[in-house]
C-alpha cells in the first residue's frame, strides 16, 4: 500500500471538524509517514487503551504524547540527571533517535 500524501502546509492550522482542533486552537496539521506496522500498532495501542479505561484515544494523541516524552528525554540530557545518555542533539538520522529514546525506556523500567 502506497502512503498518500496532501499538500498542507506544516503550519497550517487543523481544521474546525477534529475535535483536538476545536478544544485546543494551538495545535497544527502536520504530515507524518508511518508504515503499516508503526500504524498497525498505534491502532492496536489505543485500542488497548479503550479496553482498559473506555477512553478513545486517537493515534494523533499518542504520537503527540510521545513527543512529548522526547521532549522530556531532550531537556534531561540536557542537564545533569542523564549523563548516561547523550544529547539528543547528536543523532545523526531518525534511527539515532530511536535507539536513544529505546535506551532512555529501558533504562527507566529497569530503575523500577
Amino acid at each position: 500500500m502506497t502512503p498518500q500524501t496532501s499538500t498542507v502546509s506544516a503550519r497550517e492550522p487543523a481544521n474546525q471538524h477534529g475535535s483536538a482542533r476545536a478544544s485546543n486552537p494551538r495545535l497544527y496539521r502536520v504530515n507524518l509517514m508511518l508504515g503499516d506496522d508503526d500504524s498497525a500498532w498505534l491502532d492496536q495501542l489505543a485500542g488497548e487503551i479503550r479496553a482498559a479505561t473506555g477512553a478513545d484515544v486517537s493515534r494523533s494523541e499518542i504520537v503527540r504524547a510521545a513527543i512529548a516524552g522526547l521532549r522530556e528525554l531532550h531537556h534531561l540530557t540536557e542537564s545533569d540527571g542523564a549523563s548516561w545518555l547523550p544529547p539528543l542533539t547528536r543523532a545523526k538520522r531518525g534511527s539515532d533517535l530511536s535507539m536513544l529514546a529505546v535506551l532512555a525506556a529501558r533504562s527507566a523500567a529497569g530503575s523500577k
